[in-house]
């Protein structure tokens, strides 16, 4: 029997995984650096809540419109230089701000930050999909879903070593280097490495390219066409709440910026933990879509938590947020890296990817525009917990229709294998 390294069958396999780690790691870092500066923003009287906002919509409306573009792109070419791509020019818009920081400049350079980060994670998905086997692609989903915590750690703990020091617009110069290494990594680590390029159907083993309309008629039949609400909730919830975290404990608490990023920098240090726990309880129910929903009801929870009790102790806010985001990336494991990875066989990993991240960044992008307008009247913090709340519930209803068709549809492919 080979021996495996951390779980992989082999070397070349852990360095493939290992290098997709830290391209995707890397995004996160240049995307919640901006969360880290806004309550510096807010204190320096830089721009009006409903400004700050934007910003932050307007990536997530960019980066979910542009999975759209990307997944189907990422199953047609060289997914090695699609993702340099991404991480290159994401790193080159975060040393931009840095010298140039008015809100036009900010506005477009955090918009175009979010269309090339669209370029990484579903080549990444592929990536998975073409060198894998069905066993190791499950591990490999949910290696890569602790990007997502650590890389906000990561982000965060960046943005606080350099506000200690130095001013804000400083905080997107030290991410985007770090990006930039990590895009230099990828490109010289990759090479000759692993393959990126989808095989020709002509080839001999070759698995055929579902055509667009088989595609769309696989979303349909399992149900994943219903998960469009509940991805664009758990895509809200996880990164609005994670978002406005710092500006809450700067506001509610009178905490200072560097203290609040302090406390927050505790969520994700928990979040990682949720998508073993996701895992773990997927193995029992053995449906990502039950699995998923099961964590909204805990979710929603914590948010009634947050909303009777958030405002008048810090320790009870910040365990509500810990307990919601650690639940939204459960969730987020289930539906943007396991449930594409079950639509492997169709060769559209890529597309399917994108897809459901597109819905998840462009409904969060949606649903946080009223965030800023709460947030400048009165009471605002109660109005957006009552947001959140209702969200959670309609997320949880979604998912109770759509578990069964989601069952029978993985059923029915197990047996045709």
């Amino acid at each position: 029997m080979a021996q495996k390294t951390y779980g992989y069958k082999s070397k070349k396999d852990f360095h493939i995984f290992l290098l997709c780690w830290i391209a995707y790691f890397s995004t996160y870092v240049c995307r919640l650096n901006y969360s880290a500066v806004i309550p510096e923003l807010q204190a320096d009287n830089v721009f009006p809540d409903s400004r700050i906002a934007m910003v932050s919509s307007v990536f997530f409306i960019c980066y979910g419109l542009g999975q759209f573009f990307s997944g189907v792109i990422g199953d047609r070419v060289d997914t090695r230089k699609m993702i340099f791509a991404g991480l290159s020019v994401s790193a080159l818009c975060n040393i931009g701000v840095f010298f140039a920081h008015s809100f036009p400049v900010l506005l477009s350079l955090w918009a175009l930050n979010g269309i090339v980060q669209s370029m990484v994670w579903s080549p990444v998905l592929k990536i998975g999909s073409l060198n894998f086997d069905e066993q190791t692609r499950t591990k490999y989903g949910i290696d890569m879903s602790t990007t997502v915590p650590l890389g906000t750690l990561l982000s965060y703990g960046l943005s606080l070593l350099t506000l200690v020091f130095l001013p804000w617009h400083y905080v997107f110069l030290t991410c985007g280097l770090f990006e930039l290494a990590a895009a230099l990594i990828w490109l010289f680590g990759s090479r000759g490495l692993c393959v990126t390029k989808s095989p020709k159907t002509a080839e001999k083993n070759a698995v055929p390219t579902a055509s667009l309309r088989q595609t769309v008629t696989m979303l349909f039949s399992s149900g994943a066409l219903l998960l469009i609400l509940p991805i664009a909730i758990q895509g809200t919830l996880k990164d609005s709440v994670t978002q406005w975290v710092p500006t809450f404990f700067a506001s509610t608490f009178g905490s200072k910026t560097t203290f609040s990023l302090a406390l927050t920098m505790l969520l994700p240090i928990v979040n990682v933990t949720g998508a073993y726990f996701a895992k773990a309880v997927n193995k029992k129910l053995h449906n990502e879509v039950s699995t998923a929903m099961l964590f909204f009801i805990i979710a929603a929870g914590f948010l009634l938590l947050l909303r009777l009790s958030g405002s008048k102790s810090l320790v009870l806010s910040l365990l509500a947020m810990v307990g919601v985001t650690t639940c939204m990336f459960a969730v987020n494991v289930m539906f943007i890296t396991l449930v594409p990875l079950q639509f492997a066989e169709s060769g559209r990993v890529s597309t399917i990817g994108g897809f459901l991240n597109a819905v998840a960044y462009i409904g969060c992008g949606v649903l946080n525009l009223p965030a800023g307008k709460l947030l400048e009247r009165g009471n605002g913090w109660n109005a957006l917990f009552f947001l959140w709340i209702a969200l959670c519930i309609a997320a949880i209803v979604f998912s109770a229709v759509c578990a069964p068709l989601w069952k029978r549809f993985c059923k029915k492919k197990d047996e045709e294998e």
